[in-house]
């Protein structure tokens, strides 16, 4: 989801929170998933629950209400989805009616109480961090027995390898993936221009070096000797790994994900380059959270920052940035092991204390259709389709629906699938807790800069010892 990746650390307690009250709920026993029929041999607005219609069932059979929460891109993708829903899925099932609910505030932890009263949703909306601390709560149905005997092979390549393959945690499949979210470097083009300052290559050949020396040369810095414009901001908490990792480190070893790794040299090194050049450097090319002012990536639209590492949201870029400035997307540098760049997996998962399974996976299945990609997340929510099928029809629309894009170069968006430089984070074994230890030391070290990285080294042994 846009911006969730900016964590703070009233963020990183409130997961905590969420963490522990899931585990009462599993200590009060919550109700298990029975498993789906054997495969066969071989940040929206709250609003009210809108039910899309459908065709009238059989005579005599009652419709099985269907309760699905999504967090829509926008008020206007709230009120529409349901018609897209009905206009196929209804048509299609006459005997489920679904309930369109947009997510509340603080969703997580009103999902987490109707949990335990035995009253949530049947689908919700999350992404890989919530369904990591919720299955190990037994709260997420595994929905790999019905991908097994509904799913053909040629359907399950359609999907983004990684994408499709992070939506497994802790040995079971969460669910079935509703749009995708990358990250890629924005630039002000104008602002190049009169630096004159050569773009960053689009063919997607520079370094982590090449980046800096060019975050140095588009740090503006005033008459008065203040920073005007910052370089670029290196985006925060977790989405550090991705720079972590392609400096060939990473906080949590893969292979045992009891083992803090943050003490790691790799891990170090990648943390010191972060470091250094946000508070050690003078001027400083990474921006600090002050240089933000509480803009997060919007920053950039504010013309604050030169370069911004920036999600995959077509509609809020010329929303937020408009014909302000001319700009563009490249992709991510190599960093000193490999180009790594985001595939994110939110998706769409059922409740394993859900009592219509079978009719709720129907809706998710349809959800990550071709049809509804097209024309409910593309058309409507204008992001970007989970079906690799879909890639080029989108980089279309986008240029059709948003004039603004006309000159972006949005084949970015399908290189990075086809070149598989996406991944997704690693978590430790106890991630709630992990998060209270380390939450705290990112924001001392990387937020405010009060400690250098070495303090990392001294906290895993803390992190280590929560895992048992």
């Amino acid at each position: 989801m846009e911006g969730r990746r900016e964590f703070s650390r009233r963020q990183f307690l409130q997961y905590a929170a969420i963490g522990a009250a899931g585990a009462a709920l599993a200590a009060c026993g919550a109700t298990p998933a029975p498993a789906a029929t054997a495969p066969q041999a071989t940040k929206a607005p709250e609003a009210a629950a809108t039910t899309a219609p459908t065709a009238a069932p059989a005579a005599g059979k009652a419709k099985t209400k269907v309760r699905l929460m999504d967090r829509p891109h926008s008020e206007y993708a709230a009120g529409k989805l349901p018609e897209v829903i009905a206009q196929s899925f209804g048509v299609d099932n006459p005997d489920i009616e679904v309930s369109y609910e947009p997510a509340p505030d603080q969703w997580e932890e009103k999902l987490i109480t109707a949990m335990a009263g035995g009253n949530a949703v049947d689908i919700f909306q999350a992404w890989p961090d919530i369904f990591y601390e919720w299955t190990e709560k037994k709260l997420v149905l595994d929905v790999q027995p019905y991908v097994d005997k509904d799913l053909t092979a040629d359907e399950i390549k359609d999907y983004i390898e990684a994408q499709w393959k992070w939506l497994v945690i802790r040995g079971i499949r969460v669910g079935m993936p509703k749009y995708v979210d990358m990250r890629f470097i924005m630039y002000n083009k104008d602002l190049f221009d009169k630096q004159g300052v050569k773009y960053p290559p689009a063919d997607g050949n520079w370094t982590h070096t090449d980046y800096e020396e060019m975050a140095a040369k588009m740090t503006i810095v005033g008459d008065d000797g203040k920073i005007k414009t910052v370089g670029t901001h290196i985006e925060g908490f977790d989405g550090w790994f991705l720079w972590v990792r392609s400096f060939g480190g990473e906080d949590v070893n893969p292979d045992d994900p009891t083992q803090c790794w943050m003490g790691k040299q790799e891990t170090q090194d990648c943390y010191n380059w972060i470091w250094n050049n946000r508070f050690k450097r003078e001027p400083h090319i990474f921006a600090k959270p002050e240089d933000l002012e509480d803009l997060g990536w919007w920053a950039f639209a504010a013309g604050l920052l030169s370069m911004v590492e920036m999600g995959l949201y077509p509609r809020m870029w010329t929303e937020k940035i408009g014909d302000k400035f001319k700009f563009d997307i490249v992709h991510r540098p190599k960093g000193p092991v490999k180009r790594v760049g985001l595939t994110d997996a939110d998706a769409f998962a059922i409740w394993s204390g859900s009592k219509v399974k079978d009719q709720a996976w129907k809706v998710i299945k349809f959800l990550s259709s071709p049809y509804y990609q097209e024309n409910g997340t593309l058309r409507i929510e204008g992001a970007c389709p989970v079906r690799k099928s879909l890639l080029p029809k989108a980089i279309e629309v986008w240029r059709e629906t948003l004039p603004l894009l006309k000159d972006v170069r949005l084949e970015t968006v399908k290189e990075q699938v086809d070149w598989g430089y996406g991944e997704n984070v690693y978590w430790f074994k106890n991630q709630s807790c992990a998060q209270e230890i380390i939450g705290p030391a990112k924001e001392k070290v990387l937020q405010t800069g009060e400690a250098d990285p070495s303090y990392f080294k001294e906290i895993c042994a803390q992190v280590e010892a929560c895992q048992k």
